[in-house]
């Protein structure tokens, strides 16, 4: 079933592919989620092998909670249909591929590779597709590249970046093991290993090409940060060794904020002419941010259970149609909050925020326990190696979460759930290690 689950992540976008079956709306997408997971039910059944049941089962209580915020939202939503359209896409269907993952994973390199190669196949597909629309001459009236998913570009990047900061943390692990493993030098070990990383490298410019063509600067600096942070953690152990490489990376640390507040502030002096207030897109985020946190939020319960699933573009657009400007310029793209938490707060309500801030947590904390260690780690167990993958990872789509929300899709909460499902089997081997 490890080959069933990575046909899954290679056709991600084939939630495109739409149809309705009975009546019910449906996609290709939720199709192969459930046809795996009734062909592995059935195997699971049959079989007498011992089935994996990680010693921690932290995660299963938020996983509980987030499912429950779910369905509270669908019952105060207004529109039942939309909202339990939602609740299948974002919520089910990726936690049923969680499921999917867990079961199916046997611990050894080979199933890790099998599944993060399938992603990296995908985005190197999507990227393709991307690079042949700029050369046709595809692109929007600002000269942005659509991509396959063809009605946002920021989609592309929140699809792209996560798996871009994979291709290259994959890369330099295999050059770090050789590295570690036979006492050589980086480039010596470059040298070396060069016949095993080439296509990454090929990968690693289509993708990086994509991005810059979606035009998407959330994107680009979440890749930036996002390979930062593979070696600030894969040299921690150097960093804190010596105060001259702590106050470097203080200083870059800081550089980053200032560059990233820098980006997203807005310039309330321009008139509609020359960019304006409404018609930029800083500016934009910043009115959707406000009016969310100061107007809707607060308003009676919807700070405890969120305004419904699916509900919010509806219920800003009725909270703010008298305001000058909303109606024309900002409602229509208020299709969510453009935060990852305030996105999760509004429409799951308080519950669904804590649970999934529970979640990350407990991510970060199966995935980081060994990302600060010595260098001996990169000799050990391959999965223990891929702690750097996955925090890394994460930490690229958390910062895109910044100023949009790029788990509130089919393909991307699939996508998010996969990696909290490798970090759940890292932590199992963590603790089988220590056991």
């Amino acid at each position: 079933m490890i080959y069933f689950t990575s046909l899954i992540i290679l056709f991600l976008p084939s939630y495109l592919i739409r149809f309705c079956i009975f009546g019910i709306p449906t996609t290709l997408l939720e199709i192969l989620i459930y046809v795996a997971f009734i062909v592995t039910l059935i195997l699971k059944l049959k079989s007498k092998n011992e089935k994996l049941q990680p010693k921690t089962k932290k995660i299963i209580i938020p996983i509980i909670l987030f499912v429950i915020s779910g369905i509270i939202s669908v019952i105060i939503a207004p529109d039942k249909r939309e909202a339990l359209g939602l609740f299948k896409a974002y919520i089910f269907d990726p936690i049923i591929f969680f499921w999917l993952v867990i079961v199916s994973f046997k611990q050894n390199k080979n199933s890790f590779k099998i599944l993060i190669k399938s992603l990296i196949l995908s985005g190197t597909l999507v990227s393709i597709h991307v690079i042949w629309q700029k050369i046709s001459g595809n692109i929007t009236p600002d000269g942005r590249v659509l991509g396959i998913f063809g009605y946002n570009p920021n989609y592309l990047a929140f699809y792209l970046a996560p798996i871009l900061v994979l291709v290259h943390g994959l890369e330099m692990m295999i050059i770090d093991q050789y590295q570690e493993a036979n006492k050589v030098g980086f480039f010596a070990s470059l040298k070396m290993v060069y016949n095993k990383i080439w296509f990454y490298d090929i990968v690693f410019i289509l993708i990086i090409a994509s991005i810059w063509f979606s035009g998407s600067r959330a994107g680009i600096l979440a890749v930036i940060i996002g390979c930062g942070a593979y070696y600030v953690l894969r040299y921690w152990q150097i960093i804190v060794s010596k105060k001259i490489s702590a106050f470097i990376l203080f200083c870059l640390l800081t550089l980053s904020i200032i560059i990233g507040a820098k980006m997203v502030m807005p310039d309330w002096s321009l008139t509609r002419e020359n960019g304006g207030r409404i018609s930029s897109s800083n500016n934009v985020r910043w009115e959707i941010w406000q009016t969310t946190v100061k107007d809707i939020l607060p308003r009676g319960n919807n700070w405890l259970l969120g305004v419904g699933l699916g509900n919010y573009q509806n219920y800003f657009t009725n909270l703010t149609k008298d305001r000058v400007n909303y109606s024309e310029w900002i409602s229509p793209l208020a299709f969510t909050p453009h935060n990852l938490f305030l996105n999760i707060w509004v429409n799951l309500g308080l519950l669904g925020l804590v649970s999934f801030v529970w979640i990350i947590i407990i991510f970060f904390k199966a995935t980081s326990n060994k990302a600060t260690s010595n260098k001996e780690i990169y000799q050990s167990n391959y999965l223990v190696t891929c702690h750097l993958l996955l925090v890394t990872t994460m930490i690229t789509i958390l910062i895109q979460g910044l100023v949009d929300s790029p788990i509130w899709k089919n393909d991307l909460a699939v996508m998010f759930w996969l990696f909290i499902a490798l970090g759940y089997i890292l932590q199992k081997h963590n603790d089988q290690a220590e056991g």
